[in-house]
């Protein structure tokens, strides 16, 4: 495989996880717990957002490898 594949490859493999990762966290914080908010109890609430926060922070560090990745 040439290398200019390779890293053809790895470049995109990092930009679609930074932007799936961080798509999960935001659609994490704008959905919730809305669905059925009185069944909801408050540990449950705090775990949607502790869960969207996860996954926009995983994102951004794909982020920024993919950044430094491109930049190299």
């Amino acid at each position: 495989m040439p290398k200019s594949l390779k890293l053809l490859a790895a470049r995109t493999s990092l930009a679609i996880l930074a932007t799936g990762f961080s798509l999960l966290g935001i659609v994490s914080f704008v959905w919730g717990s809305k669905d059925v908010p009185e069944l909801a109890s408050g540990l449950e609430n705090q775990s949607y957002y502790l869960g969207g926060a996860a996954g926009v922070f995983v994102g951004a560090i794909f982020f920024a490898a993919a950044y430094v990745y491109w930049k190299g």
